[in-house]
């Protein structure tokens, strides 16, 4: 039994390619910046008070790595190493140096602002570990020592996913109060303006096929082979397949083809047709969207012609903003970002497929 069950390709194909975001996925990468300790002030035990009068240079290069787990689109958690780089100071009695590094526990919560761009903010926690050593006074001497503690950190950022794998952020991070005072004679805020580079894992997208299920055969059975046509229709989300407003296939869009064609590519063309229905959202005239449905369905056609899909056997229909799948549901949902996430749904592209299937059936 050759004959390939064309829907069964597509329906996995169709479950996958509404898989983005990716959730559950974890995530790791490294940061760079320029780190700046405030309230620079050392105190000083023979006065029993903090002195700030001398040069301190209190501004130098940060940097780090971190490990994230991302629950959902909003909120994920991260493990960071963060090296606060080390501060001089000296005044007409004393001078030192004073250097800072820990390991933070992190919550980020995010706020998606386009397709590709974030902004987030970050709140937990540093174990911090200072040292310190100089002259901080003449009575006491040179004084050497070390604290751990932990300090609450806030940071707020944008990150920017140029791929499906790669991200870049930029974040402005605040740490306060780092180091015993009475211990090692500073306790600085710590703030932290770095340019961060992350890889996201679990990411790539996978096009499994369903087997087709065959009745057991028995001996005093015999098996009758029917070709029958079936004509089944899948659902792609076209926020994976192009931006908002545009009809140009995304790098995402383009592997999620590539994917399918890589399942087709053995398929026969007489055995079996394809459909592409275009949809789009309410926003905009009815006039805008049939263009716009139109050159999103000319898109997905021309790519899987290139690949090798017979022409004779692909064909494309735009219905533009007709048939809406969320109805009266956004109504009152106020705001432009939030009405195009409420309307998602009815941004789409159907797949009709009509293809031969083997039916065994036993007498």
């Amino acid at each position: 039994m050759k004959k390939t069950a064309i829907a069964v390709v597509l329906a996995a194909f169709a479950s996958v390619a509404q898989a983005a975001p990716k959730d559950d996925t974890w995530y790791g990468g490294g940061k760079w910046g320029w780190s700046r300790y405030h309230d620079t002030g050392f105190y000083n035990h023979s006065f029993d008070k903090y002195i700030s009068n001398g040069p301190t240079h209190n501004g130098q290069v940060g940097m780090g790595t971190f490990v994230g787990y991302q629950a959902n689109p909003y909120l994920g958690f991260e493990l960071g190493y963060d090296w606060l780089g080390r501060m001089t100071y000296k005044d007409s009695a004393n001078k030192g140096i004073f250097k800072a590094r820990g390991i933070s526990f992190i919550a980020k919560l995010s706020y998606p602002l386009t397709k590709d761009l974030d902004i987030y903010t970050r709140l937990g926690g540093i174990v911090s570990r200072t040292d310190s050593k100089g002259v901080y006074d003449r009575s006491h001497g040179r004084i050497s020592d070390h604290d751990t503690g932990v300090s609450p950190v806030a940071a707020l950022g944008v990150e920017y996913s140029w791929t499906k794998n790669w991200a870049t952020r930029l974040d402005y991070q605040w740490i306060h109060n780092i180091g015993d005072a009475g211990i090692i004679a500073a306790h600085p805020d710590n703030a932290l303006l770095n340019v961060g580079v992350s890889y996201r894992f679990g990411q790539d997208i996978r096009v499994v096929p369903i087997p087709t299920p065959i009745p057991d055969a028995t001996p005093d059975s015999t098996l009758i082979h029917n070709t029958v046509i079936q004509t089944k229709p899948f659902t792609l989300r076209s926020d994976v397949l192009f931006d908002f407003d545009d009809s140009s296939l995304t790098l995402e869009g383009q592997q999620a083809l590539d994917e399918l064609y890589s399942e087709l590519n053995s398929i026969e063309p007489k055995e079996g047709s394809i459909t592409i229905l275009g949809y789009t959202d309410r926003i905009g005239t009815a006039q805008y969207n049939q263009k716009l449905s139109q050159q999103r369905v000319q898109s997905v056609l021309r790519y899987l012609i290139s690949k090798g899909i017979p022409s004779d056997t692909i064909s494309a229909r735009a219905i533009g903003k007709c048939n809406s799948i969320t109805g009266n549901t956004c109504a009152d949902v106020k705001g432009h970002a939030a009405i195009i996430s409420c309307l998602g749904r009815d941004r789409r592209v159907e797949i009709e497929v009509k293809g031969l299937k083997d039916v065994i059936s036993q007498s």
